[in-house]
């Protein structure tokens, strides 16, 4: 009967990897006592797996938690894949005579959403619009989506340690005079930190102002115009 009904789940697999699309990966899994192992899979490019590849430490420990065992479902959890990519997870649970046999998983990558939200809110908001008065998670995928281009050429350093390079790439290319900087000045080196898309980490405002000698409100003008002339 478990291979009839694992059968029929196969099936399924295959029609809402077709039906739900690319960015969609569903994961069948036969469950024979301690022994769990993937036997039907679609659309595996999202976690880069295939039937032959081991199961994954989350799938071990929800089968593992007994008291998973009586939930049906375990719905929209996210998950750290093994090639780093972060989705929205979904699991059900397959039973026979109130006994686990299977789950079925559906992995759902939604960073190609993430970064066309990031495209947009940058189109219609000020950067500083942005970070101040939208909502933290709007602000947490602009922020992840920036420090993740950043951490690609920078992996040993942290954001504080990337700004100070970022500015001091500018002043140098700039080449102000050493001192208290003048009002072209900081309009200058403002917009061209802002070019560099500088503004969308996390308290670049306030180290622009203690660099700058000026208050967060002259940083936030000097951006206003730099939006406005782009």
């Amino acid at each position: 009967m478990k291979n009839e009904i694992l059968n029929q789940y196969k099936l399924l697999v295959n029609f809402l990897g077709k039906s739900l699309g690319p960015s969609f990966e569903v994961v069948l899994h036969e469950v024979k006592g301690e022994e769990v192992k993937m036997i039907a899979i679609a659309n595996g490019e999202v976690s880069d797996r295939v039937l032959e590849d081991t199961v994954s430490s989350e799938t071990i420990n929800i089968l593992k938690n007994k008291s998973s065992h009586n939930e049906e479902s375990m719905v929209n959890h996210t998950v750290l894949l093994k090639n780093g990519k972060k989705v929205r997870s979904s699991s059900m649970l397959i039973k026979e005579n109130q006994k686990v046999v299977g789950m079925l998983c559906v992995n759902f990558d939604d960073s190609k959403f993430h970064e066309l939200n990031c495209q947009l809110l940058r189109i219609i908001h000020p950067d500083m619009f942005v970070k101040n008065y939208l909502s933290d998670v709007s602000y947490n995928v602009l922020y992840d989506d920036f420090k993740k281009e950043a951490d690609e050429d920078n992996e040993d350093e942290d954001i504080d340690a990337y700004m100070k390079k970022v500015y001091y790439e500018v002043n140098t290319k700039l080449n102000f005079p050493i001192g208290r900087p003048t009002r072209q000045e900081r309009e200058q080196t403002i917009y061209a930190l802002y070019e560099r898309g500088f503004f969308n980490l996390k308290d670049s405002i306030d180290f622009v102002s203690k660099k700058l000698f000026c208050s967060t409100s002259t940083v936030y003008r000097y951006i206003a115009l730099a939006e406005k002339n782009k």
